[in-house]
């Protein structure tokens, strides 16, 4: 037996709007209270009605889509920030589409042209390191973007973020005001990896400002691996005499090197001082507790949201550029020397 096919109108009538309300909270479910809103989706629900798609595409010139960018998502604090995002756009009945080219630059002009295709309203993109083209085809295109846990000091790009180097530098500070002099970084991976980049020179020009340097010889790049970071620590440890401080890129290589710490008997923080950075749900639960930047996910998800819906919604955006202050949270982790 066919299924009988459900109107526009049945929708309006059962949640007791007109047609053109009906409509509005499909195609623009914003510009609706949220009650009416909640009645005609109800409606939507209890009919069963599936709209047009193409049709709706027509009448409203969206298609409810949002396109997200994200390098990983087995990064805690990424995958936070996008489920905020979602949340978000979900309840003002927008689809997401998640793609991730793992740092490759063909990789990410592929997935931002296959969003571009799909007729996306706008794209949250993580981070600034994107080809060239990229933003070439979203300008060209003139699709809504914002650039997450980025900044732009051009004013080129729409940006929710902080300031990587100096939040590092807050890091560095508090180490060398514990009395540290002799200082090992692990940035992770640094080629091509824009975000490591950014943090080694914020800790850079930390000991600059405590008129300390940083020999090569102490900058350890790792991926982010756990094994790789233990080795790393050996060798600090065994052919670094002196280190009293460990500055990590992320709280994932912080916890790795406690733990080879502890394996070789070393005491953290008493021997070594380690930090962290992004305040992963880890950082407050392990031992020591991990002294390390609060990087505030969800914020970093929420201000995209509004970014993002104020350009779709053709509304004059007030902070095109968002950046906020980076928190430093002293934990167990950092001690005096």
């Amino acid at each position: 037996m066919a299924k009988t096919t459900v109107s526009l109108k049945q929708v309006a009538a059962l949640a007791g709007v007109s047609s053109s309300t009906a409509s509005r909270a499909i195609a623009k479910p914003e510009s609706l209270h949220p009650d009416t809103l909640k009645r005609v989706r109800e409606a939507i629900e209890s009919l069963d009605y599936v709209p047009f798609a193409p049709a709706r595409v027509l009448r409203s010139g969206r298609t409810q889509t949002i396109g997200i960018v994200a390098p990983t998502i087995l990064n805690e604090l990424y995958a936070l920030a996008i489920d905020t995002l979602e949340s978000r756009l979900d309840q003002l009945g927008y689809t997401v589409l998640l793609t991730c080219p793992h740092g490759n630059h063909e990789a990410d002009i592929r997935s931002m042209r296959a969003l571009v295709e799909r007729g996306v309203d706008g794209v949250a993109a993580i981070g600034s390191n994107h080809h060239h083209d990229v933003f070439s085809l979203l300008q060209r295109q003139k699709v809504p973007y914002v650039l997450m846990w980025a900044t732009d000091r051009d004013r080129v790009h729409p940006t929710v973020g902080y300031d990587q180097k100096l939040a590092m530098t807050k890091i560095t500070e508090h180490l060398g005001n514990l009395g540290h002099k002799d200082f090992a970084i692990l940035p992770g991976p640094l080629h091509g990896h824009k975000l490591s980049e950014e943090r080694l020179a914020g800790a850079r020009e930390g000991l600059n400002n405590l008129g300390l340097t940083l020999p090569a010889q102490k900058i350890l790049a790792t991926p982010y691996d756990p094994d790789e970071v233990r080795k790393a620590i050996h060798e600090i440890i065994t052919c670094r005499p002196g280190v009293t401080a460990i500055i990590g890129g992320n709280d994932m290589i912080a916890a790795a090197a406690i733990a080879e710490c502890r394996r070789l008997g070393i005491d953290c923080p008493r021997q070594l001082s380690i930090t962290g950075f992004g305040d992963w749900g880890l950082a407050r639960l392990m031992s020591p507790s991990l002294t390390t930047i609060h990087s505030d996910a969800a914020r970093i998800g929420n201000l995209t949201a509004d970014n993002l819906l104020s350009q779709i919604q053709g509304k004059n955006v007030e902070h095109w550029q968002l950046e906020y202050e980076p928190e430093l949270v002293v934990r167990e982790s950092t001690a005096t020397v």
